[in-house]
Order: structure tokens, then C-alpha cells, then sequence
């Protein structure tokens, strides 16, 4: 709503006294932060293709994810493939493959849009647009078209045969059905065939093989890697002529591409020519970039003014957003400021979590202290003078790194397509309609004269059951007690029928004991923490990440927990990096905001030195007391921790298996968290249990032991599951080959100059060093 707002806002009292595009080069200055996203909302009333060039990538990507928040419809993002000029042992990115051919296939589109793109992906020539139409392919419902004609395009495309397809460049066939996952596009293709006939186009999810929409007609767009040169050339020559060139900052853009293009020159001479083509043919130089951009009318902005501008530049009166570094006294006091001088303050959350955290913390809002909040977001603030309006993003006010919104896919259940592709001949499979069966592989079977692929399962007496692959929903791989083989169902027995309704009336039995065992600790009583106050909430505020879904969930379910009388048994699982930590730091730190102590228990030392790091850095602005006790720590200076843990004088502790030793007393403990308990001793485990009948118990685990699972399952203890990975946490990609250090050294130092991290993990301790 407020977005929609301030575009009126910036078209009608910011812009409107400007003519940006009368001529063919206009110099603007001073669009501060994502008021130039607001700028380039404007220029699209121009009713042109815009192309936007940032030097940097991120940049890039920035101010796609404010347009798309903004409602900015047909933005495309052009991205760069990374890749080292004439490198050939470079593994190229699928989802960088899928966004540039995505790209290509909507810059010929007639609807006119907006290109962001940056130097690095400039650089890299693609294939011509004559070249790549030419490549595509386009099937229609009702036409004939011979399958096997159709795979042969789809190769000479780029594209490669499987099993079943997962990610773009696939396609598999199956009797009268084929599945392509073109590069441009969310979802596979299935066409199914009666003969040479296209009876049916639709999508697909590839986990659980179910349709999500009917198509008339498909388009499948070539890998736009596979054009060698000869057949390249500049996304330049994609645009219209009538085209807005958007600079940022244009002498670096020249800068860069200079750069690039030297490098590529010098490797050029160092390696065999015979075999590779020439720069030019391959990588866009400063000449050809000049030639092809003199074409169209230009909007620069960022850098000097040059001798070139026939103009005075446009200027602005806005300014960034002020830092607060995480200090809500600093940002009431500049509220308060701002509203005396007649400006009013927007505030963007980044989600609903962080809404509510204001509201609580700055509290109502007055003519003496004017705030609006609202849950949406862009990537930097600003403030706009003559208007007397202040924008503001939360994720700058705490110095968090903002990431832009990405899509995400449901999975619908059933077996996952990666599941399905681990399964081996005799591996067992559950069909919820039929029982236990044993996967016997795959089987092309003949149906209403059409052939279709088929999952193949074995059931007691070899009777055989055959599953089309659009009800993989319906089957699940067999999971039960290890080194035991589960008994396999009789077909049309009513055996599965009977144990299914046997396991509701199991449950039911499970559910009237978990009832009793609920009773019995309702009649034990615990300290009851106070609801969160406003440090609490500040301290939350400043969480650097968003929270998932999940995450906010476990830490919901652990504060009624620790609210209640009853004394909290909680299990939180998932995996390394999924936010635990985090749960575990923002009860610690309710624990002590009502008085109580936290003991933090850890298997390892290091793991003690890491978490007292965290939680020291997560509460460096509270009055809270941390210590680690370690083996890093002498006996004298345990001494005087343990001394000062007696008196009340250390809040939380940090420390090994250490801390269940005798000489170590708490005044006043509060809660208990435990980190991987499956790696204590048994001696540990029974001291811990006598701390359960009196405090509050977290347990953290990331790979819980079976007992502690069941019991968490079986309701005896409650679990929170944290499933959902932080947003647009990469998946992991993983290449084999055979030692090479040049290879070694190219991925460290990419990964260095991305501002990544590095662990490389060698096998023999006696030569590490040399390594």
C-alpha cells in the first residue's frame, strides 16, 4: 500500500518538472538508495524497453527486487555466468543458465520491459537472436509432430536425455508421454501423445509428478551456452532502437569492460588459437560497447558530470537514511526531531514479526512523534526534504544485510522425485491404498492403446502392482526399524486395511496415555517467566536475519513453555545453520530478564568458545553477565567463575561437561540448555535428569538419537522441527575431480572475492601444514 503511494508521490511531485528522455543524454544526481528504483517506476511511462547497467551485480539485483515489490510488471534480470574467459573446466549454473535464456526468450517478447542487468554480464556475448529463435521450438495442442523428431531437437538444443527430469536442460521419455524442463520457465513440460498427435500439454511439479496447469501451446528455448563463436553477439543488438539506456555510474561500466576484455586478450595469446575463437567473437570491447549504445537515448547517473552533457544535471533534494545501528533511543530521538519539523517517517518491515516488534518498542504514534509502519520492503531508505518524508527500512536500522525475495515451490507430498531415483530393485515402497511392496523398477505398459511408463511393485505370492507415474503422490519409501524387514502386504486381502485401521485405533490408545502423562505434569509446578518485555523485544529486533517460518514457530512454542507452571521439556531439531542457536539465545535471555541463571551445556570446547562468542555478541548491549568454562580456562580463573556463579554475579554459562561437576552451584537456575545431548556420557545424562524435575530443559540437536526422537514423538518431551533452510540459502552443488591445484586455487580465490568463506578439509594431520 505505502509502495503504490509513494510512486504517486515521486510521479507527481518529484519527477513530474523533468523531461529525462527529450534528448540523447540526460545526467540525474542525487537518487538516493531505492528512490532511484522509484525513478526507473517513472521512466516506464515512457512507454519504451529500458536496459539498466550496474557495474556490480548485486546492485542489480537489488533493484530488481524493489521493482518487483513495487508491483513493476515484465522486469528481467540478465545475469553473468561468472565464468573465467576460455576456462572449459568451469561447471556452468543451472539456475544462472535458466535466468539467462529466461531472458533472452522475453527480451524478443513484443511486451515492452525492463533489462537490469550488469558489466560482467554484458561482457559475455550470447547467441544472436536469429540464432536463438531459430533454435527454439514451439509445440501446439492437436499438432502432429513425431516424438523421436522432437528428442533429436531437443539435444542438438542443448537439452539431455534422463531417467526423469529434475532440473532444466532434461527431458525423458516414456511410451506416449515426454517431459521436458525447458531452460525458460518454473516447471517441466509433459506432452503426452496419442500417435504422432500432441493430445495434451500441461506442467508439472517434479516431487510430486501432479499437473498445475493446462497449456494450449509450449515454447522450448535453447541453453544459451551451447553457441560457439560466429554465432554471437551482444544482448546490444536484442533491443529495440528506441530503447532507454539507464547508467549507473558510466565510467566505471567503460572501466570494467576495458578491464575485462585486456584479460581476455592476454589469455588469448597464452593458449592455443587453432582451437579457440577470437576475444571479439566471444566478449563485448569498449568500442563495440560505444558503438551500440551512441543508438539510444541515455539516462546517466552516479559519477562525475562530463564535458559531454549538454545539460545541467538534474539534482535532488533527498538523502539517505540516517544510522541507527540497532539504537532504538537514537532512532525516538530522530522521530521526534523529524516530526517537530513537519515530517512525517515510514518505517518498512521486512515481515510481519518485525511490525509487531515496533509497535511494541516505539509505541503509539503522535503529532509529536509521527511514525507509520508498514510490512513491506525495499532495499534502502531515504528521505525526501521537500516533500518532508522519511523512508525508512528496518533492516538498515539494525545493520542487517537485506536479501531480495526469491521464489519458493510447495512440495505436495508423496515420493520425492530424488527419492525415487535413490530406490534400487527391492528397496521396500508403501502405497497408501495397497501396503508394504518391494520396488521392482520400471515398466512401459500399454494403456488405452497409449504406452506409458510405470512403477513397477512386488507384493506377497509375486503379485505385481503397476503405479503410472502421475500418482507418485500416492507411494512413500518404506521407513522402519533398522536390520528388521518389514512384512510384505498380500494384494486383495484386505490385510493393509485391517493394520490401517489397527494403527487409528494404536493412536488413539498412544493419544489417551499422552492425556494421563499431560495430567501428571500439569500437577507439577515450575517458575512461571513473565511475558517478554522491551528489551526483550529489542534484542529480537536486532536479530540480523529474517526468521523462517519455522524458526519463529520453535520460538513461540519455547516462550508458552517457559510462561507455564509446568516445568518445559522441549526438542528442537534441525539442521546446521537453520537458526537453533538462535532460539536457544532469545530464552536464555528471557530466562535472565526475570531474574533466573542459564546454564548452556555443549560437548566440545570449541563449541563452548563459539556460543559464548554468539551470545556475547547477540547481548553486548544488555547489563548481561556471560562466561565460558572450558579447558581453555585455568584452574584459577574457574575458581573465580564458579565463586561468582554461586553469588548470582555470572547470568549465563557456557561450558563442557564440566559444568555438571559438583563444585559448580547456581544461586538461582532458571533454565537448562543442552546442545547435542546425544554426544554426553551416561554419567552426564543422569545428572541432567535431576536438573528436568526443577528447571526448564532445551534441548538443541541437529541429529537426535532414536530414543530422544521417539520420546519427543511420542509426546513424552515436545518438539519443535525447524525444516525450512534460511531465505535463499544455496544449495549445496558438489563437483568430483581429481586433485588439480590450479582448479583448487581458481575456487578459493572466487569464493574469496564474493566475500565467501572457505574450509578445506585434508585427511592427513602430519602434512597438513605443508598442504
Amino acid at each position: 500500500m505505502i509502495l503504490k503511494r509513494l510512486k504517486q508521490v515521486f510521479q507527481k511531485h518529484i519527477f513530474q518538472e523533468h523531461s529525462f528522455v527529450s534528448g540523447t543524454r540526460t545526467h540525474i544526481q542525487h537518487l538516493i538508495g531505492s528512490s532511484f528504483s522509484f525513478f526507473i517506476d517513472y521512466l516506464t511511462g515512457e512507454k519504451k524497453d529500458i536496459l539498466i547497467i550496474y557495474p556490480d551485480f548485486d546492485q542489480a539485483r537489488f533493484l530488481f527486487g524493489d521493482l518487483e515489490a513495487m508491483g513493476v510488471q515484465n522486469a528481467i534480470l540478465f545475469p553473468p555466468t561468472n565464468h573465467k574467459p576460455y576456462d572449459r573446466q568451469q561447471v556452468a549454473d543451472t539456475a544462472m543458465l535458466v535466468q539467462r535464456s529466461e531472458a533472452l526468450d522475453a527480451v524478443q517478447a513484443r511486451k515492452r520491459k525492463i533489462i537490469i542487468t550488469s558489466t560482467g554480464a554484458l561482457f559475455e556475448k550470447v547467441a544472436s537472436s536469429k540464432a536463438f529463435n531459430k533454435a527454439s521450438i514451439h509445440v501446439e495442442k492437436g499438432v502432429s509432430i513425431d516424438p523421436d523428431v522432437l528428442k533429436e531437437q531437443l539435444v542438438d538444443q542443448g537439452y539431455v536425455p534422463a531417467k526423469f527430469v529434475d532440473q532444466p536442460g532434461e527431458f525423458a521419455s516414456r511410451g506416449g508421454i515426454l517431459d521436458v524442463f525447458p531452460f525458460a520457465g518454473d516447471y517441466p513440460i509433459r506432452l503426452e501423445f496419442f500417435g504422432d498427435e500432441i493430445e495434451s500439454i500441461r506442467e508439472f511439479d517434479t516431487d510430486s509428478q501432479r499437473s498445475i496447469a493446462f497449456l494450449n501451446s509450449a515454447k522450448f528455448v535453447p541453453d544459451v551456452s551451447r553457441f560457439e563463436g560466429g554465432d554471437k553477439q551482444s544482448l546490444f543488438e536484442y533491443l529495440k532502437e528506441d530503447t532507454i539506456l539507464v547508467l549507473q555510474n558510466e565510467s566505471l561500466i567503460e572501466g570494467d569492460i576495458t578491464e575485462r576484455f585486456h584479460v581476455a586478450s592476454q589469455l588469448y595469446q597464452q593458449l592455443d588459437q587453432s582451437e579457440i575463437s577470437e576475444p571479439s567473437e566471444l566478449f563485448l570491447d569498449l568500442d563495440t560497447y560505444k558503438t551500440h549504445t551512441s543508438t539510444f537515448s541515455k539516462v546517466v547517473t552516479g559519477g562525475f558530470v562530463e564535458k559531454q552533457d549538454r545539460q545541467e544535471p538534474h539534482s535532488f533534494n533527498i538523502s539517505p537514511q540516517p544510522e541507527f545501528n540497532g539504537s532504538f533511543k537514537l532512532l525516538r530521538e530522530h522521530i521526534e526531531k523529524q516530526s517537530s519539523e513537519g515530517y512525517a517517517t515510514y518505517i518498512l518491515c521486512d515481515n510481519d514479526g518485525q511490525k509487531e516488534r515496533f509497535e511494541e518498542l516505539l509505541g503509539d504514534a503522535s503529532e509529536a512523534f509521527n511514525y507509520t509502519l508498514f510490512d513491506e520492503s525495499i532495499h534502502e531508505g531515504f528521505i525526501l526534504h521537500d516533500q518532508k518524508l522519511g523512508v525508512y527500512t528496518d533492516h538498515q536500522i539494525f545493520n542487517r544485510y537485506h536479501r531480495p525475495k526469491t521464489k519458493k515451490r510447495k512440495f505436495h507430498g508423496g515420493i520425492s522425485f530424488k527419492e525415487l531415483k535413490d530406490l534400487t530393485i527391492g528397496d521396500f515402497v508403501v502405497h497408501v491404498d495397497y501396503g508394504i511392496g518391494k520396488f521392482a523398477g520400471f515398466k512401459k505398459i500399454e494403456v488405452r492403446n497409449t504406452e506409458q511408463e510405470a512403477v513397477v511393485l512386488r507384493y506377497k505370492n509375486d503379485s505385481v502392482l503397476y503405479v503410472n507415474v502421475s500418482s507418485l503422490h500416492k507411494l512413500q519409501k518404506y521407513s522402519g526399524k533398522d536390520g528388521t524387514e518389514p512384512r510384505i502386504t498380500k494384494l486383495g486381502s484386505g490385510e493393509w486395511a485391517r493394520k490401517k485401521a489397527q494403527t487409528k485405533k494404536k493412536v488413539k490408545d498412544i493419544a489417551r496415555e499422552l492425556i494421563q502423562l499431560y495430567a501428571k505434569r500439569k500437577a507439577q509446578k515450575a517458575y512461571a517467566f513473565s511475558p517478554d518485555n522491551a528489551w526483550q523485544t529489542e534484542l529480537e529486533a536486532n536479530f540480523e536475519f529474517e526468521e523462517t517460518p519455522d524458526q519463529a514457530g520453535a520460538i513461540h512454542s519455547v516462550k508458552e513453555d517457559m510462561e507455564n507452571e509446568q516445568p518445559m521439556d522441549r526438542l528442537v531439531c534441525g539442521d546446521v545453520g537453520f537458526g537453533k542457536t538462535e532460539v536457544a539465545i532469545r530464552a536464555a535471555f528471557k530466562a535472565v530478564m526475570n531474574g533466573k541463571q542459564v546454564a548452556v551445556l555443549v560437548p566440545t570446547t570449541i563449541l563452548a568458545e563459539q556460543h559464548f562468542k554468539t551470545f556475547s555478541r547477540r547481548m553486548g548491549n544488555f547489563p548481561v553477565k556471560i562466561e565460558a568454562i572450558s579447558r581453555f580456562k585455568s584452574t584459577a580463573q574457574q575458581k573465580d567463575i564458579i565463586k561468582r556463579l554461586g553469588t548470582g554475579q555470572v547470568d549465563i554459562l557456557i561450558g563442557t561437561h564440566r559444568l555438571v561437576s559438583k563444585d559448580v552451584k547456581f544461586k538461582d537456575l532458571g533454565l537448562m540448555i543442552i546442545d547435542e545431548e546425544q554426544r554426553f556420557g551416561v554419567s552426564v545424562k543422569e545428572k541432567l535428569k535431576e536438573f528436568r524435575a526443577t528447571v526448564d530443559v532445551l534441548t538443541l540437536t541437529a541429529t537426535p538419537i532414536p530414543r530422544t526422537l521417539q520420546f519427543s514423538l511420542m509426546g513424552a518431551r515436545d518438539l519443535s522441527i525447524i525444516n525450512t533452510p534460511p531465505p535463499n540459502r544455496q544449495p549445496v552443488y558438489t563437483e568430483i575431480h581429481s586433485m588439480n591445484e590450479g582448479l583448487i586455487k581458481d575456487a578459493i580465490v572466487q569464493e574469496m572475492n564474493r566475500g565467501g568463506q572457505v574450509f578445506f578439509i585434508h585427511n592427513r594431520v602430519k602434512n597438513i601444514e605443508e598442504t
